[in-house]
């Protein structure tokens, strides 16, 4: 992965880079989105929560003013005379007068809370009612009557609620009177207040902002009071499966509502709020949908500009690219690009200046340096070869070689026999290639000529198969080793030296090696021979030539190692196996 990344070309780099970078911001920016819509649907939710929760607080004010209104009733003295004459005296016209007296303290409370949404009112004693609606009397049934005063009797004085009857006559709240004078607290009758349960419910909700589509429901303990909603079942079940925590979201066949739940603390009574969700979703939904809209333009945008600008920048980079390959390609001649980069001043422009520049320097070293050397080494080379015809050496040497035998003088014909031959390979042109027995036959010649120099100081052993003599090693690497060999062996010691010849071959290499008993070479010599570290004694040079020399032509995996082995200096010459000198001159360009 890291390669392939590498290996991209600069003009994928950037887009690459710049991809990663916008979609990176795309995706904060989304999920910067999701969470301010989750913060802003949050703030929502507790701002309609608020708003929903305000309409139980009205309704807690209407039925505590209604409570207060019977505690008021109870304590005014009017009904506490009328009601004991209507219960004491045995007069018709007093208790005539107590009656109309009642009825009019009757309607006169009624009228003043009746913005509570009190429907009627009545009031009960033994044979006596008094209602502030004649109707009123009629339309309760005596059975649903004498329910209520059974229940207000039994409060003894307190103000109770009753919602067994909310679904056919409504909501009630009874309340036993009891005589307060000299706290005698005898029993004086029964009143009867009816709620209007729709206009309470109406009249708390249209505090709210949300009063033309609030849905309620109320419910005490024991009873189901009121429910406006779509929402129809049990009012135990209602509340254990659909509304769970103080407020949220509630689905119902296909419609979803957003709900508020409490509780009306005096009263114990339930309530939950619901107003559609349908219109805050699709305020929520317009609002991300725009926000995707407006980022998936946005990407849209950035990848364009993007791309345009770095085009811009790469296609110089291009231009750049065009002039190096043609120009490593041979053509001395700057190219020519559709745009002046002389006065561009920015990095791109010094570029192609300094290239420019340099081209126009390298053109003019190789014509006034590297043409000049070249006339004058081939200038030199022809006047040593109208000096020294090789045919003039080897005429010559043949001659002496005759003459030689003829006075009998064997050592200095074979003297003269191995120097011809070892010119005649040497400076043969027609080949950087040889078989390994032309090698061989160099060295030969070269170990005669030294064996009569250095005598029986000197002996020297080669061993070659058969099978391994007819292929092919570069020329001139092996005799400059046995020269070194001879050198360091028997110039710099006064004991005599053993060089040992040997070829041998594995799977896929020749390997060529020349021992020598009388020296030992220097730790990582070629490494050193080539970063200057080491001073070259002479042929230095030459293995340094060797190594470089074979690197070119075979490659990495070959060449020249020098070590040193049981007090042996060691050196091997790795050749490629079996391989023709023709291809391997095609594989290397030589």
């Amino acid at each position: 992965m890291k390669h392939f990344i590498r290996n991209l070309s600069l003009k994928k780099k950037i887009h690459s880079i710049v991809f990663f970078c916008i979609i990176l911001l795309a995706l904060a920016s989304l999920f910067s989105i999701q969470l301010i819509t989750k913060a802003n649907q949050k703030v929502l939710y507790q701002s309609v929560a608020s708003s929903l929760s305000y309409t139980g607080k009205e309704l807690n004010n209407r039925l505590d003013n209604i409570s207060t209104m019977a505690d008021m009733f109870l304590a005014d003295t009017n009904i506490q005379n009328g009601l004991g004459i209507l219960k004491d005296s045995s007069s018709i016209q007093d208790r005539s007068i107590a009656y109309k007296s009642l009825y009019g303290v009757l309607n006169e409370y009624y009228f003043t809370f009746r913005k509570n949404n009190i429907n009627f009112m009545s009031l009960y004693q033994d044979r006596y009612s008094i209602h502030t609606h004649i109707a009123a009397g009629k339309t309760l049934p005596e059975s649903v009557v004498e329910d209520l005063v059974k229940r207000a009797e039994d409060a003894r004085g307190r103000t109770i609620w009753i919602t067994d009857y909310s679904d056919q006559y409504g909501l009630f709240m009874v309340k036993h009177l009891l005589r307060t004078e000299y706290l005698t607290l005898d029993p004086l009758g029964t009143l009867i207040v009816s709620i209007n349960v729709d206009g309470l419910i109406n009249g708390a909700t249209n505090t709210s902002h949300f009063n033309d589509d609030t849905r309620y429901i109320l419910s005490s303990q024991e009873n189901l009071i009121y429910n406006s909603s779509s929402i129809k079942t049990d009012h135990k079940t209602l509340f254990g499966t659909y509304f769970h925590s103080r407020y949220g979201l509630v689905n119902k066949d296909g419609n979803s509502f957003f709900y508020v739940k409490g509780i009306i603390p005096e009263y114990g009574w339930d309530y939950v709020c619901l107003i559609p969700y349908g219109s805050i979703a699709d305020s929520l939904r317009t609002s991300l949908e725009v926000c995707l809209i407006i980022i998936a333009v946005s990407i849209g945008l950035a990848i364009l500009m993007s791309s345009s600008l770095i085009d811009s920048i790469t296609r110089h980079f291009d231009n750049l690219i065009l002039k190096m390959e043609r120009f490593a390609a041979g053509q001395t001649e700057i190219p020519q690009v559709s745009y002046d980069y002389s006065k561009r001043t920015d990095e791109l422009g010094i570029l192609h200046s300094c290239f420019d520049q340099m081209v126009d320097k390298v053109n003019q070293l190789i014509k006034t340096n590297y043409l000049n050397k070249i006339l004058i080494k081939e200038a030199q080379l022809k006047a040593l070869e109208t000096q020294m015809n090789p045919h003039f050496l080897y005429n010559t040497l043949e001659s002496i070689n005759w003459r030689a035998k003829t006075i009998g003088a064997k050592d200095i014909s074979s003297m003269t026999e191995s120097l011809g031959t070892l010119l005649r390979i040497t400076l043969d042109q027609k080949s950087k290639q040889v078989p390994l027995s032309r090698e061989l036959e160099l060295v030969q010649c070269y170990m005669t000529i030294q064996k009569f120099r250095y005598e029986d100081r000197l002996e020297y052993e080669i061993s070659a198969p058969e099978n391994l003599v007819g292929c092919y090693v570069l020329k001139l690497t092996l005799q400059p080793l046995v020269e070194n060999a001879i050198r360091y062996g028997l110039e710099e010691n006064t004991e005599g030296c053993r060089i040992l010849i040997t070829a041998e071959a594995d799977a896929s290499s020749l390997i060529v090696t020349v021992r020598n008993n009388s020296s030992a070479f220097e730790e990582d010599l070629i490494n050193k021979l080539k970063n200057r570290e080491a001073e070259p004694h002479g042929f230095g040079i030459g293995l340094l030539n060797i190594s470089e020399r074979m690197k070119l032509t075979y490659g990495e995996h070959y060449g020249l190692t020098l070590y040193n082995e049981d007090d042996q200096a060691v050196a091997q010459l790795s050749f490629p196996l079996s391989l023709p000198p023709e291809d391997i001159f095609n594989t290397k360009g030589e």
